[in-house]
Parts: C-alpha cells; sequence; structure tokens
C-alpha cells in the first residue's frame, strides 16, 4: 500500500491535471461512501450523479462520480478505496451512522496523523456520537438528539400523549433515539411506561404487541427499520390494539405500505415540501429518470456533493482546503442552496437549521408537522 505521503503527493498532482506521464487527468471525482447493494445505496447514487450532472452543467471544473468497487463488501473496504483515490476530492456518504462512526478513522487517515485525510460528508447518519466525531466529518441531516426531541414536544403538545411506550432497535441510533426521547418526554410531564430492546430477525412481534396492548399507552415511539414497523403494526392491528405509531427516521421505507396507513414517521426531507432553487431543478429530474418521489437519502445525498462541489469550485482544491473552506460555510461565508434548504453547518460540523418533519401515512397526499431546529 502507499505511504500517506505518497498518496498526498498524488492527489496534488491530480488536481493539477497532471498524471505520472504527463497526461490529462479525469475530472476530481465525489466518491459514494456507501456499500453497493445496501439499503439506499441505489438512491445516494442517483443524488450523487444528478449534484454532478448539475454542477458540470455550469461549465468550469469538472466533476465524475467514483463508486466504490464491486469487491467493496464492508464499509471499511469502501472508505479505503476512496481516501486512496487520488482523484477523488471528498466523499458523499456514510448513510448509516454504525458504519460512519467505523471509518472515520479510516477517512481521517488516522494512521498517518492525517496526511491524506479526505472529507465525508454524511447525507442521512443521524447519531449524536457523530457530533464533532473528527474534523474531517460534516453532515447534513440533524442529529437524532434534535428528531427526538422535536418528536418529544411534538407528541406532548399536538396528540397530547403523556404515557409513551417505546419499542427501538438495539443498536447505537434506537438506543440513541430512546435515551433522548425519554429525557425529553418526562421533562415535558410525560411518562414512559414501556422501553424495550428488539433485535432485527430474533423477535416474536405478537409478544411485543400483547405488552404494549397491557400497558395501554396514549402513543408508541418505534426507532427502527421499516420493516420491522410493518412488522409490528400488523401484530398490533391482530390485537386490535390502535395506539399512535411514530417510526423513527429509519421507518421511512414504510410510507407506501398499505399496512402502515394511519402511522406516523419522523424524516429530515419530503419532496411536498421542498422549494429551494435546487429542489425546482432536482424534483423534476429524479422523477422523470427513477418514476418516483426521492426519498431522504437521494436529496440530502445531492445536498452533500452539491455543498462539495460548490465550495470545491470556489477555490478549495486539495483535500485539506476543502476541510476549511466547509468550516467557514454559514459561518464567515456564504450558505449554499440545496433540495432541503440552506446548507451551512455549525463549529462542530452538524448541519445548522435543518428541518425535522414528521409525516403522517394516509395513502393520500401526505400530512406533516415540522419543526427548524
Amino acid at each position: 500500500m502507499r505511504t500517506g505521503t505518497a498518496l498526498a503527493a498524488l492527489f496534488l498532482a491530480a488536481c493539477r491535471g497532471e498524471t505520472a506521464g504527463g497526461g490529462t487527468e479525469a475530472p476530481l471525482a465525489i466518491g459514494v461512501g456507501a456499500i453497493p447493494g445496501s439499503p439506499g445505496y441505489a438512491q445516494v447514487v442517483r443524488g450523487v450523479e444528478l449534484a454532478v450532472e448539475r454542477l458540470n452543467a455550469t461549465g468550469g471544473l469538472r466533476f465524475a462520480v467514483r463508486l466504490p468497487d464491486r469487491d467493496a463488501t464492508t464499509a471499511v473496504r469502501v472508505a479505503q478505496q476512496l481516501r486512496d483515490d487520488p482523484r477523488v476530492i471528498a466523499v458523499v456518504g456514510h448513510p448509516e451512522s454504525g458504519n460512519t462512526i467505523e471509518v472515520m478513522p479510516i477517512y481521517a487517515d488516522a494512521a498517518h496523523d492525517g496526511a491524506n485525510g479526505i472529507v465525508a460528508i454524511s447525507p442521512t447518519a443521524s447519531s449524536p456520537r457523530l457530533t464533532g466525531v473528527s474534523p474531517w466529518f460534516f453532515r447534513v441531516a440533524p442529529s437524532d438528539a434534535d428528531a427526538a426531541r422535536f418528536t418529544a414536544r411534538w407528541v406532548l403538545d399536538t396528540l397530547q400523549a403523556r404515557r409513551a411506550a417505546i419499542i427501538y432497535r438495539n443498536d447505537s441510533y434506537g438506543r440513541d433515539w430512546a435515551s433522548t426521547f425519554s429525557t425529553a418526554f418526562t421533562q415535558g410531564a410525560g411518562s414512559v411506561v414501556l422501553r424495550d430492546p428488539y433485535l432485527t430477525g430474533v423477535v416474536e412481534w405478537d409478544a411485543y404487541a400483547a405488552l404494549v396492548a397491557t400497558q395501554r399507552p396514549d402513543v408508541l415511539l418505534f426507532p427502527g427499520d421499516g420493516e420491522d414497523a410493518l412488522a409490528l403494526l400488523r401484530a398490533l392491528r391482530a390485537r386490535g390494539v390502535t395506539v399512535p405509531f411514530i417510526g423513527g427516521d429509519g421507518t421511512e421505507t414504510m410510507s407506501g405500505a398499505s399496512d402502515a396507513v394511519g402511522a406516523w414517521f419522523v424524516a429530515f426531507f419530503r419532496a411536498e415540501r421542498a422549494s429551494s432553487a435546487e429542489a425546482r431543478w432536482f424534483l423534476p429530474r429524479y422523477r422523470e429518470r427513477v418514476r418516483k418521489e426521492p426519498d431522504m437519502f437521494a436529496a440530502l445525498s445531492y445536498d452533500a456533493a452539491i455543498v462539495i462541489g460548490r465550495t470545491v469550485a470556489s477555490g478549495a482544491r486539495t483535500r485539506s482546503a476543502l476541510r476549511q473552506a466547509l468550516e467557514r460555510v454559514g459561518n464567515g461565508a456564504p450558505s449554499i442552496d440545496g433540495v432541503a434548504g440552506r446548507i451551512a453547518f455549525l463549529t462542530n460540523h452538524d448541519i445548522k437549521g435543518r428541518r425535522v418533519v414528521i409525516t403522517r401515512i394516509t395513502g393520500a397526499p401526505a400530512t406533516a408537522a415540522e419543526n427548524a431546529p
């Protein structure tokens, strides 16, 4: 494997348009930091591809999309490939919090004191543990802490619920969501009557439905994934339990299922509520090519790639210069328009002022409540 110093030299040559043989190098690449074939991967790719198309349409500096190789079956392998490719100026990804936490030392090139570090901007990784995790990490989705606090307030104020049950996926995402929601909900005069974890693939949903029925909560919070949410909803329905159901931001995929009608879920993007200039460019093209509405993976991946491309085009032509320039976006430098709204970063590299949306699944045009933290 090349050393960090050698890779940095190759990268600088690529930025100058040079190759080892003195020829012309390919356009600067934006890497897709996601495992090929994993949930959300196709949407992340589409979002980055459309952003690159948008950037290249303005003329001047050219960009390309760098996909992981087919043999990249782990997040670590994806990160190594992208970091070690001197054409890649920055990475969009990873979409999952757990994988992002695992690979940030690779993107930060911790083994060589950051000599070959590369910025990774996650579209959807939302764990509070990622706040300030690395100077090389940014994200364009709100933290789960913001989402959980807003959801707790919304449950108290809008649903007028005072007794909450929480069934959460037993990983960092589910535990963080459950903990933050519980704290905010109890501080607001609510009480948590049930707080139980589950493991995907090894759970009897009927037993959970029976437990919910015995506790008689006013609301059920479910920080898990979409398929598990649907399984629990079916089990609840079979027992005649009609408690209001709110899925966390990992449950958006249940929104197209008839079994989920009446349930709510938390999201960081809804196409019907997007009105920015970038949204007006992005939405019709995505709909034409994919024949459906973009989800938050696609829209926020577009935003991550757009802020990379526009910042590079403004003069940040090296990896380290890009990291420093991104820190100034919204903090001395202008914010940048995205599909989901303006992009600006806090000093800890979290997104500033991004919306949290709670949407009800009706089988008709969605209804939603939203917060701009």
